[in-house]
């Protein structure tokens, strides 16, 4: 049996992304060290990472993380009341429904609720 236990999406200037991932969306920050790298822990003990970049692989804006979310409605309008770039609108799919938005580096956070 596998879980996912972390994913890292690059940032040009992470100081500009934590208040967005902090105070927008909600998430929990675990760490913050002062070497460009903060990380989110979720209520299942996944996590995100996110760094400055520094190699020349780790292009921001380049990269989406899906987060789960029961009341994805609830979610939307949430966002829709704050200052959030969205790239897609709420949207019911045959696997369940989505939208997404984008960072202060266009990475994509897309919520999903599945059926």
């Amino acid at each position: 049996m596998m879980d996912l236990d972390s994913a890292v999406l690059y940032s040009h200037d992470i100081e500009k992304v934590i208040p967005f991932y902090r105070d927008i969306l909600g998430f929990n920050i675990e760490y913050q060290g002062s070497n460009g790298f903060v990380s989110f822990i979720f209520p299942n003990g996944a996590r995100l990472g996110i760094k400055n970049q520094r190699r020349e692989r780790e292009v921001p804006g380049h990269q989406t993380v899906f987060i789960s979310t029961e009341d994805i409605e609830a979610k939307y309008q949430e966002l829709k009341g704050k200052e959030v770039t969205f790239f897609t609108e709420l949207t019911d799919y045959p696997w369940g429904k989505e939208f997404s938005v984008l960072d202060a580096d266009d990475n994509r956070v897309l919520f999903i609720k599945r059926p």
